[in-house]
């Protein structure tokens, strides 16, 4: 039998509980702050992301012309 080395439900938990303690003192200007920040992080990230991921091998890189 295999031991358990990663739980995903702990993490995940895990990292509910450490955003709940960032943003549990905050206004509520500031975690509207706080979450529009994060919106436009991620954002950057997906669209860094995108622009570095390969296309699929059966679609080709550029329409016929």
């Amino acid at each position: 039998m295999k031991t358990k080395t990663f739980d995903c439900v702990e993490m995940k938990h895990r990292g509910a509980e450490q955003l709940k303690e960032k943003i549990e003192r905050l206004t509520v200007q500031q975690e509207l702050t706080f979450w529009a920040e994060r919106s436009n992080e991620l954002k950057q990230r997906q669209s860094s992301a995108k622009a570095h991921r390969e296309p699929p091998r059966d679609m080709p890189l550029k329409a016929p012309a």
